[in-house]
């Protein structure tokens, strides 16, 4: 009785798994290699700094979707090679160009000036430069824990507007100065703070929203680089108009 009770259970097992595999080999998308169109660059980065770019590209049609990516430094050619891959899926596909873009996480790199390439299609994505820090700190400055940023256009005027939302863990931590430099396609932005201990702190989430008026010839895609106290800088690509 028991041997056929194991039998039964053993088959049941089989068929659910021979169903599980039935479904997946039908539903699963596969994986492939995309190509990269561009990538935004941004300046300042140490070689003790987490480097980030943000590339772009478009799919052929709507089965498409962001997958995941896969980096190779060559420190001797000083050479950074990026896999973009999507996942595509079966099914009615919209013939349109769908746009994407992604961070792509490089890391700790060794100073010096390296050049981006495309893995798909070999072609020249751009250089970045990676200074030698000059001190055991992770940034020259104590940056704001940013959690989100955006960029508003006032329709009448034309004037762009950055705005910086996050929170303090206390009262004793206060903005100091918001420095913003462009590139041809990159805003990048420090929100400094500072911490004065004398204050006499305690623990107390401190909302804050910061707003710096940008200068007034952008006009395009630029890609809006945050950085930020914890490390993860905030990237959006935007449109102005």
């Amino acid at each position: 009785m028991k041997l056929s009770y194991l039998l039964v259970v053993i088959g049941l097992v089989g068929a659910f798994q021979i169903k599980a595999d039935d479904i997946s080999s039908g539903t699963t998308p596969n994986t492939v290699t995309v190509a990269i169109q561009k990538a935004f660059i941004p300046e300042g980065f140490d070689d003790n700094d987490r480097t980030q770019v943000t590339v772009e590209g478009f799919f052929p049609n709507t089965c498409y979707k962001v997958g995941p990516y896969a980096t190779k430094i060559d420190p001797k050619t000083r050479t950074i090679i990026i896999q973009q891959q999507a996942y595509h899926y079966n099914g009615i596909c919209l013939q349109m160009l769908v746009p994407f873009n992604q961070t792509i996480d490089l890391g700790l790199i060794h100073a010096g000036d390296y050049s981006l390439k495309d893995a798909a299609k070999g072609n020249a994505l751009g250089k970045i430069k990676i200074d030698r820090a000059t001190k055991s700190e992770a940034d020259e400055f104590l940056y704001a824990p940013a959690s989100d940023a955006y960029i508003t256009t006032e329709p009448d005027t034309g004037i762009h507007t950055l705005v910086v939302k996050g929170a303090f863990s206390d009262r004793c931590t206060i903005f100091e100065d918001i420095k913003v430099n462009y590139t041809s396609d990159v805003i990048v932005v420090q929100p400094i703070v500072k911490h004065i201990a004398e204050r006499g702190c305690e623990s107390q989430k401190v909302r804050f929203v910061k707003t710096v008026e940008l200068k007034n010839d952008l006009t395009g895609v630029y890609l809006l680089h945050v950085r930020s106290m914890n490390g993860q800088a905030i990237n959006k690509v935007v449109d102005l108009p």
